[in-house]
């Protein structure tokens, strides 16, 4: 079925090339006005997949008439094409809601058929908008309306209550459970370590979290988040405790769902380049950063900190000798979106970010909400543990005596070559201080208290390595051999 487009402009002889040249192939039907209000009175009587509009025009202008339909025709697609090559009309326009912006040339038949091309993406790519989503929504929505799994516990893990998700755990009724031990099928050594956290808590850090794997009597296995919150006695003695679980299973797999709907969109959207040979005026991304006055230029680490602080919006990039192009795109203060760019192609998301160092130079640009917004739609990031950087607060420690806070690099090698992709899982007294993954040096950083502490390596299949260290300088290096 073709696609039917709304063509906006008050010059005759371009609206007659339009009829002669557009649609020619059949893939789409052309009604031509020659006003913005011409076009206003067709959007009342009748509906249309894309709008074309030219820039300058009498009674109103292109981005005018932009406006008008983003208030009232919302995500309908619109395409700016004119003559007119400034640039502030180019950020104006996607400031405004603009899907495409291209400039008329003197080849009517290039023109055209490139606008053609440009209608039929827009066209496409509304409707893969629209399944992101509502896979968005759906995602969003797994997450909230999830059955908690609830468990009041004595500080030796004794259930002295349960609901009935929890008792679907162990397929029995969850009165049933009462008096035994929470977890009862775990190991000793973990068993130990979890009461020891949970007779550690006090007022002051009452509560912790931990994952769990369970498996179900039918075999099915998931993943468990728990939070654990100490209920005190008036002298501040752990009397009980309140876990709260949550499958987040379900929320893995509406997740995989939604990056497949993310890569359906970069397939049919070319707004963000794909060859660093593509830079050029006609890249929305380019136009962003080249008439965007900076806001400063920061090494990674410190641009995501910095952001977060500030809560922006914006678009910061980066550029190595070796002939690449790294962006990311915040919203509130946190990096939602990359896309990484070399001689070889582009990385989007989670893998965009594999390649990023941390002695690499971001200069970050501010943006609208609704900018970045865009730009991250086809290019989130969903692991951000490549950019996460040492919290601002210390993580609380166990024992009553604190005596600093060291930051520590682990390097996991293999003959001699790092080993990246794989998680690191940081435990202290039983409880999990910190979780990270391996950057494609092989390495990760947590900031530690000072004490002792236990490491433990797996991958999807389990636990490879288990390690012991002791964090007692501002700045240590360990490495562990998997070979």
């Amino acid at each position: 079925m073709p696609v039917s487009v709304l063509y906006v402009d008050d010059e005759l002889p371009h609206l007659m090339l339009a009829q002669e040249y557009l649609g020619a192939s059949g893939k789409v039907t052309l009604t031509c006005v020659s006003s913005g209000k011409e076009a206003i009175d067709a959007l009342r009587t009748g509906k249309f997949d894309v709008i074309v509009s030219d820039y300058l025009m009498q009674d109103m202008d292109g981005i005018q008439l932009l406006k008008y339909v983003r208030a009232n025709y919302e995500s309908t697609p619109f395409i700016l094409f004119t003559g007119k090559g400034k640039e502030d009309i180019v950020i104006s326009a996607l400031n405004s809601g603009a899907d495409y912006y291209i400039r008329k040339g003197s080849d009517p038949v290039v023109q055209f058929s490139e606008l053609e091309q440009r209608i039929l993406q827009a066209y496409e790519g509304h409707h893969v908008k629209e399944e992101l989503a509502a896979r968005e929504q759906l995602y969003h929505s797994v997450l909230t309306v999830q059955t908690e799994l609830f468990v009041d516990i004595l500080p030796d893990l004794t259930i002295i209550r349960a609901n009935d998700s929890y008792g679907a755990l162990y397929a029995m009724p969850a009165t049933d459970l009462i008096g035994k031990k929470f977890f009862h099928d775990i190991s000793d050594e973990d068993r130990a370590g979890l009461v020891e956290t949970v007779r550690s808590l006090t007022p002051e850090n009452p509560a912790t979290d931990l994952e769990t794997v369970v498996t179900y009597p039918d075999g099915k296995k998931s993943e468990i988040l728990w939070h654990i919150e100490g209920v005190f006695s008036s002298d501040g003695m752990v009397v009980s405790a309140k876990a709260t679980g949550r499958d987040t299973s379900q929320a893995e797999m509406a997740r995989e769902v939604l990056q497949q709907s993310e890569q359906k969109y970069q397939q049919t959207m070319t707004d963000v380049p794909q060859h660093i040979g593509d830079f050029d005026e006609n890249v929305p991304l380019n136009f962003i950063i080249e008439n965007t006055h900076p806001l400063g230029n920061w090494l990674l680490p410190e641009l995501v900190r910095e952001m977060k602080a500030q809560k922006a919006y914006g678009i910061a990039a980066t550029a190595g000798a070796e002939g690449f192009r790294a962006f990311l795109i915040f919203m509130k203060g946190e990096p939602e979106g990359g896309i990484y760019i070399d001689r070889s192609g582009v990385l989007y998301g989670d893998r965009s970010v594999l390649f990023l160092k941390n002695s690499q130079n971001f200069t970050f640009y501010p943006t609208e909400p609704e900018i970045a917004n865009r730009f991250v739609t086809g290019c989130r990031i969903y692991d951000k543990s490549h950019l996460r950087v040492p919290a601002s607060n210390p993580i609380p420690e166990i024992s009553s005596v604190r005596k600093g806070i060291g930051n520590i690099i682990i390097n996991l090698v293999r003959g001699g070559m790092p080993v990246a992709g794989l998680r690191v899982t940081i435990k202290s007294g039983g409880k999990i201080v910190g979780n990270d993954v391996t950057s494609q040096q092989g390495q990760t950083t947590f900031q530690l208290l000072y004490g002792q502490y236990t490491g433990v390596i797996h991958n999807e299949n389990g636990i490879l390595r288990s390690f012991s260290f002791t964090v007692d300088k501002p700045e240590l290096i360990h490495t562990v051999d998997l070979s």
